[in-house]
């Protein structure tokens, strides 16, 4: 317990507005690459991953989730840097704007208009839903 003290993990998670969580002596954290989901802990080894959009689980004592849209994890020396392109705090999440995001693209990918553009409006629906796991309403 003492090597906590003396070499705690830190996790800084950062979006092109800057920082939105930063934290010492986190315990775990928990995201998600393309070949699957991973943990890192204090002492893991160097590691850079492109991770998917997704919610990512911070575990010290109890668990903050932060909905990350793409980017990177980086761990060197016991610091874990997350970059995304957007990131939001779980009790930041506007959960009725994300169900109707939801609604709208679900809507838009069942219309089968040849107007719509279903590369947008599949990714509008993870985004939305990728908030709504975050919350833990989904």
């Amino acid at each position: 317990m003492a090597d906590t003290l003396t070499n705690p993990m830190h996790v800084e998670v950062i979006s092109p507005d800057g920082p939105i969580y930063r934290e010492t002596g986190v315990e775990m954290v928990v995201a998600r690459a393309a070949d699957g989901e991973f943990a890192v802990m204090k002492n893991h080894l160097p590691l850079a991953a492109a991770l998917e959009m997704c919610p990512v689980r911070i575990i010290k004592g109890k668990e903050q989730k932060v909905a990350v849209f793409g980017g990177f994890l980086e761990i060197k020396d016991n610091q874990v840097n997350i970059v995304a392109p957007l990131a939001e705090l779980a009790d930041t999440i506007d959960i009725a704007r994300a169900q109707a995001a939801k609604k709208r693209a679900e809507d838009r990918l069942a219309s089968k208009s040849k107007e719509i553009d279903v590369d947008r409006a599949k990714l509008a629906l993870q985004r939305a839903l990728t908030r709504l796991k975050t919350t833990g309403t989904l």
